[in-house]
């Protein structure tokens, strides 16, 4: 694992070929370092907090490799950071990364919470319409997580893998469960009853384990 682009930015107006005009902290730009605090890194901020940042969602990691497939559907090749996030990570993707992972960054040091639920916002900042439908799709989304230790991260800081639960879901089977297995209550229940996940995603998989009790 290795960092291929830190990336931070302030909320700014961002639009689309339609004149559809957003502000968002999607905008990100590559940085030599910043100071990672619980809330996140020193200079970067989200412009809608009810669906961005919080202590559970204070790094964004995107992997880089995915890179390659958004450039050959888009057709051109896409400026890092373009989904918005912090780190973009190489050799780390969704398929082997779990909920509870801890990793050390420079001083700091983070545990992965869930995958990123993407939004439209990424269609407007790229300017390409249905791009966030097959983000879903792919179950190419990114990842949170949490901050455990606070300090500084650097562009060439390593990335260190410090310790995995025995027992979890990678963030691949998590997005494969949220956004289609969503009346598997076994897994609903299992899932949502592991410590290390956002509440977020905790309240989510509550919600569908409703549901599916509701239709029964």
């Amino acid at each position: 694992m290795e960092i291929r682009s830190l990336n931070v930015g302030l909320p700014q107006l961002v639009s689309n070929q339609q004149g559809q005009v957003v502000k968002s902290g999607i905008r990100k730009k590559p940085v030599e370092s910043a100071f990672l605090s619980k809330s996140g890194f020193q200079g970067d901020e989200v412009a809608d907090q009810t669906n961005h940042g919080g202590d559970d969602r204070a790094v964004c990691f995107y992997p880089y490799e995915h890179y390659e497939q958004w450039n050959e559907l888009v057709g051109r090749e896409l400026p890092i950071p373009a989904f918005g996030e912090n780190i973009t990570i190489a050799q780390w993707p969704e398929t082997e990364v779990y909920v509870g992972d801890i990793v050390e960054i420079g001083e700091a040091a983070v545990q992965i919470t869930y995958g990123r639920i993407p939004c439209s916002k990424i269609d407007i900042f790229n300017r390409v319409n249905g791009m966030f439908y097959k983000v879903i799709q792919t179950g190419k989304t990114g990842y949170f997580a949490r901050v455990l230790k606070e300090g500084n991260v650097w562009e060439d800081s390593p990335v260190i893998l410090a310790e995995r639960l025995g027992s979890s879901i990678t963030i691949a089977d998590l997005n494969h469960l949220f956004f289609f297995d969503r009346t598997n209550k076994p897994e609903l229940e299992r899932v949502a009853a592991i410590p290390e996940l956002a509440e977020d995603m905790r309240s989510r998989l509550k919600q569908l384990l409703d549901k599916v009790k509701t239709q029964k």
